[in-house]
């Protein structure tokens, strides 16, 4: 593109912000005035994107903004040579390479420039690149650069791609233009012509890499505008192979060569001013070069670009989803192109031969592919367009472009009436039924929209934004990753992180079943209410539709309303309580539910986020699980099975330790069943030598490290007394340790057994620190004999954050109790954003409150704690006045105020 049209629709835009800088005078400050200028423009082009500009507009502005900075000082710097020394034959081009060359730069974008000249550098051409490009960095833009003859950039080109690629986009901007014109056509004739199927791969190559450096998905909830997948790298990818395998200049040259037709000419050029769009606020917003589309920054984009919410959504959402299908028609078009510039001719061929295998008419086996070759194999039996899934899927194939294509084109054929046809339904089962590629089929069938055209319930999870901190993917994207995982747990993939759960899902019958249950898990999202109650009832039609047996849809139904059941109990309650766990078989119904419920809730976690599924959440609903499954086989009452459990635990301690001891009976006697019950077996011989220990000394502490799953245990074993918990909690916050579950054990004899599992995640050092451990054992000692009071080494330790200084969406913390729960306790749930201090802060007011803790439960979630507490009352009785209750909420409230950082206003 010549610099002409865009400096021309600049001044036709608006004022005219290229007045100024034609009067640069060589003072020595060009990088000064040239500064001045661009700060000038950006102030006026960041009022007319905010005023409704395209992104297109704004690019295009700004792009010329920089050519006429970049024209004047290359105009002054031969002036300055010319004043100097006699300019005879000297030649050089100043060429836009890259982003620049495209004519598409945003705000913050860098520069990337090319001095060319004919065979060898001279003074004429050191001295103005040099003094171009020193002004152009003291402007404060960033600048990439390089000085080559003509022969040196073919050389270069055909060695390194980033050269070549660079290379394809070129814009003349000043200098010599023949010797610009008879560069472009060298190379034409000697770089980009040249190794074309080379090209092709190594870009698909760097596409992959990239894809996985940036998360692998379009559906990030934090994506990366520039880089990610569906970013604007994808269509820089797909516009260098076209380049090279078209011979086009631009995207707008597509439709005349027959690659996209004027329906998907005009599907990109939107999702790529919608880019545009969103990239330059990020850097007008940022003030620089910024690319990550943070949680920070989308409230404030979606305000800026008009998204406003309703009764249903917020702006926020309403935007995020708008940019996921966006970014989704990106990264389709992508696709297409590289399959187009990739795809081998020879099947096509085969086909016209009538060669390859036919599966069905219509349908054929090319190589590694599968074939529809006539729109007609569509329109004559739309059903078709659910089996061409299960042949891929049988056959281990893929379907090649050009079926993709078609397929798309026509999922609309997948009407009401062809949904209730019985056909239908066995087509979809039948995919659901396969033993392996059942997560591809389902992903690769909502790519196309099939999927979507089948059970529309699902359809309306499309690029449906999830606003916080746990989902890292669309409410869509989040489904089919579950089921994903649930396939691999099937296939054995995580048989050695997580050996229960793979046991499980091989006894697990109806996969069919468990599959939609996973699939439509989250589908009540997004309507308002509870989505678990919503996304019930669309499942019972769903299932009814499909024809299953009344059984069937009643299962489906209950696992997708409690699918969230298993997890809260685990994380948030006593589930060695006998009334719960009653509760909970009760609601499951029964052991085959059972099974389907606990692979769900594996497979929902680690889709959710990896970072939420660990050892402890793993021991939690393991523990859960089996508790239920004695529950149900061996018809005794549960507190009779814990009962047994907890005395056989105790043989086989006994028997490992040695017995005969009489300190060892002591043990064994003194602490209640739910020690035993809540303690990894082979960790009470390791607590009975601290406790035989206590015997003769007021206070025994111990660490251990446990690097491959991420935390160190701190163990307590002392006298009961008043606020130990909130007190031994206090040491451990004053020394920047960040607990992150606890467990409380108080034997008949009152001694304590207080154990602590110290995260990893946050700083290994300090959390496996020898020294610092020394000193919270001496700290321990102390607080507890009274010589150094708690409260005072928490305040002067300060607030560190965990979260460093990353703004968070907002989550208001909440105080909820709970007295149906436990027939003992008071339950006291607290929720509120992580920071180190949260335990402390709510342990010490529950003591200011003179309650007694007899259970904590700690769970972090990301950058969230959901902390459960039973206590009582002195007397050790629940607490059930009303004015006393919501004392406690307020107290609890007022003691974790300081400690959270509120959100900034959008």
């Amino acid at each position: 593109m010549d610099p002409s049209p865009v400096a021309g629709r600049l001044h036709s835009s608006g004022p005219a912000l290229l007045d100024g800088l034609e009067s640069l005078e060589l003072n020595g400050a060009w990088g000064k005035q040239g500064k001045e200028f661009l700060n000038r423009a950006r102030g006026v082009l960041r009022e007319r994107h905010l005023g409704g500009a395209s992104g297109e507009a704004i690019v295009a502005a700004w792009t010329g903004v920089v050519d006429h900075l970049v024209q004047v000082l290359y105009d002054a710097a031969r002036r300055s040579y010319a004043e100097r020394f006699t300019v005879l034959d000297q030649k050089i081009a100043l060429i836009a390479q890259g982003g620049y060359g495209r004519a598409e730069l945003n705000p913050g974008s860098d520069i990337d420039l090319l001095f060319v000249y004919p065979q060898r550098a001279d003074a004429f051409v050191e001295t103005v690149s040099e003094k171009v490009l020193y002004a152009l960095w003291d402007t404060g833009l960033t600048v990439g650069h390089a000085v080559r003859s003509v022969k040196d950039c073919v050389k270069l080109g055909n060695k390194d791609l980033k050269v070549k690629t660079a290379l394809l986009d070129l814009r003349f901007l000043a200098g010599d233009r023949p010797l610009y014109d008879g560069f472009v056509a060298t190379m034409e004739r000697d770089l980009l012509k040249k190794n074309a199927s080379r090209f092709f791969r190594d870009k698909v190559r760097e596409s992959q890499e990239r894809h996985r450096k940036y998360g692998d998905s379009v559906y990030l909830v934090e994506p990366q505008v520039k880089e990610g997948e569906g970013g604007l790298r994808d269509l820089h990818t797909a516009m260098w192979l076209a380049k090279v395998k078209y011979v086009v200049p631009d995207l707008e040259a597509l439709p005349a060569k027959g690659v996209l037709s004027d329906r998907e000419y005009e599907e990109i050029r939107t999702a790529r001013d919608f880019l545009w769009r969103v990239r330059n606020a990020l850097h007008f917003l940022a003030g620089t070069h910024q690319d990550q589309l943070t949680f920070e920054y989308q409230e404030r984009i979606a305000a800026d670009l008009g998204f406003h919410g309703d009764g249903a959504h917020r702006g926020v959402e309403k935007f995020m989803r708008a940019y996921y299908l966006q970014a989704r028609a990106v990264n389709r078009f992508s696709n297409d192109i590289i399959a187009r510039c990739t795809e081998r001719g020879a099947p096509y061929r085969l086909i016209g031969r009538l060669g390859g295998r036919q599966l069905r008419p219509g349908v054929r086996i090319a190589g590694d592919e599968l074939i529809v070759g006539d729109a007609a194999t569509f329109r004559d039996n739309p059903i078709m367009l659910l089996r061409v899934f299960a042949d891929a899927q049988r056959h281990g194939l893929r379907l090649s472009a050009a079926t993709r294509r078609l397929v798309r084109a026509h999922a609309p054929l997948i009407t009401g009436q062809v949904r209730r046809d019985p056909a239908t339904a066995r087509a979809l089962l039948d995919i659901l039924s396969w033993n392996y590629g059942v997560a591809e089929a389902l992903h690769e069938m909502h790519e196309l929209d099939v999927l979507d055209a089948v059970l529309p319930e699902f359809g309306h999870l499309r690029c449906l934004a999830q606003y916080d901190r746990y989902h890292i993917y669309t409410a869509d994207e989040h489904s089919l990753r579950a089921v994903e995982r649930l396939e691999q747990l099937l296939h054995g993939v995580y048989k050695t992180s997580a050996p229960l759960p793979t046991q499980v899902v091989r006894e697990v019958g109806n996969l069919p079943l468990l599959y939609l249950a996973m699939l439509f898990h989250d589908v009540g999202k997004g309507l308002g209410g509870d989505h678990s109650n919503r996304g019930a009832q669309m499942a019972r039609q769903v299932a009814e539709r499909l024809g299953m047996h009344a059984d069937d849809v009643a299962q489906l139904e209950l696992l997708v309303r409690h699918h969230l059941l298993m997890h809260q109990l685990a994380t948030r309650r006593d589930i060695h309580d006998p009334k719960l766990v009653a509760e909970f078989a009760a609601t499951v119904g029964t052991l085959a539910t059972l099974h389907k419920l606990y692979v769900l809730t594996f497979a929902d976690l680690g889709a959710t986020n990896p970072k939420l599924w660990n050892s402890w959440q793993d021991m939690l609903l393991a523990e859960l699980y089996t508790l239920t499954v004695d529950s149900f086989e061996r018809g005794e009452t549960v507190e009779q099975a814990q009962s047994a459990r907890a005395d056989r635990i105790r043989r086989r301690v006994a028997a490992a330790i040695g017995a005969g001891s009489g300190a060892l009976e002591r043990f064994l006697a003194d602490l209640p069943d739910r020690y035993f019950l809540t303690t990894p077996e082979e960790d009470i011989p390791h607590h009975y030598e601290l406790v035989r220990r206590f015997g003769e000394e007021p206070l025994v502490t111990s660490v251990r490290h446990f690097p491959e799953r991420e935390f160190s245990e701190f163990t307590v074993v002392t006298r009961d007394q008043p606020g130990l918990f909130s007190r031994l909690t206090g040491v451990l916050r004053a020394y920047g340790m960040n607990v992150a579950a606890a467990r409380i054990a108080t034997g008949g004899s009152g001694m304590v057994l207080d154990v602590f599992r110290v995260t990893h995640l946050d700083d290994a050092a300090i959390a496996t620190d020898p020294s610092r451990w020394e000193k919270i054992q001496v700290a321990v000692g102390k607080v507890l004999s009274g010589e150094i009071d708690v409260e005072q080494m928490v305040a002067r330790a300060g607030r560190p954050s965990t979260l460093g200084e990353k703004i968070v969406p907002r989550q208001p913390t909440t105080v909820e109790i709970d007295n149906q729960v436990s027939e003992e306790y008071t339950v006291i749930d607290v929720f509120t954003i992580d920071r180190v201090g949260v335990l402390f802060a709510i342990t010490n007011a529950l003591f200011h409150l003179d309650l007694s803790i007899h259970l904590a439960k700690i769970t972090t979630s990301i950058d969230r704690v959901f902390d459960v507490f039973y206590v009582t009352d002195p007397e050790g009785r629940k607490i059930e006045d009303d004015d006393r209750l919501r004392h406690i909420t307020d107290t609890v409230l007022q003691a974790l105020q300081p400690l959270i950082q509120p959100a900034p206003a959008a």
